[in-house]
């Protein structure tokens, strides 16, 4: 019987490139300083305009490994049909975290476009409580709740806190272009908002425009829902040194 991996961190998507989009140079910056980090796509992204669910995955696979990152993991949820109320799907999210017990989670905002990308927030919120009840899903031992980060997505957010990517922003954007199938308009494929040549260039604008709210060349925001506990202010925040 083999032992499941533990990642230190996992970032939850639900289609293939979202993960990559939001966060992939926060994820490749820690990969790169030896934690283990995983990607859990929730769906294959089957109802793509563009690509099938194999050609997605082999490009998945190339992007993890331009980000360096220890793992990808396949949920296998519908396209489409991703639900925070179905108690199965829940479930589903419950058994993944148990099994490679992350200390910290990243998932979407509840405020965005994509029906999908919202309930993925919920979902993995719900998951995330429910990993420390017993008697949910109680063929799999309970475990520690992780820390859960809502990454950016369509919409601007306030966040609670920049990673500085600056070093890590041309790995990002590297790992979005082996969607070809995504973010390339070749021969035969049908004009979408990704695929449009100005997409990436919003992405690293995003980047810029978030680092500079930091004083940083590049960054991404995440937010954290409720109080952050500090035990020493002074150690906190001494990461840096803000210039005026």
């Amino acid at each position: 019987m083999t032992t499941a991996a533990e990642y230190e961190v996992i970032a939850f998507a639900a289609h293939p490139d979202d993960a990559e989009a939001t966060c992939g140079g926060t994820l490749a910056k820690l990969a790169g300083r030896g934690r283990q980090v995983a990607i859990c796509d929730l769906t294959r992204g089957e109802l793509g305009t563009n690509g099938t669910p194999e050609l997605r995955a082999g490009e998945a696979a190339a992007a993890a490994r331009a980000l360096g990152i220890a793992g990808r993991l396949q949920a296998g949820l519908p396209d489409g049909g991703i639900n925070a109320l179905d108690p199965a799907q829940v479930a589903a999210v419950v058994r993944l975290l148990r099994r490679h017990r992350p200390r910290v989670v990243m998932a979407p905002p509840p405020e965005t476009r994509h029906p999908d990308h919202a309930e993925a927030c919920r979902l993995v919120a719900r998951a995330v409580f429910f990993t420390a009840v017993p008697r949910f899903a109680p063929e799999t031992p309970a475990a520690r709740r992780p820390v859960l980060l809502q990454t950016s997505d369509y919409w601007p957010v306030a966040p609670s806190f920049v990673v500085d990517i600056s070093a890590t922003l041309e790995v990002k954007l590297a790992a979005l272009r082996c969607y070809r199938s995504q973010f390339s308009r070749d021969g035969g494929t049908a004009p979408t908002p990704l695929n449009d040549p100005a997409y990436l260039r919003r992405i690293e604008a995003d980047a810029r425009h978030y680092g500079h709210l930091a004083g940083l060349g590049a960054g991404e925001p995440f937010r954290v829902e409720g109080a952050i506990a500090v035990d020493d202010p002074l150690e906190f925040f001494a990461v840096r040194e803000v210039q005026p």
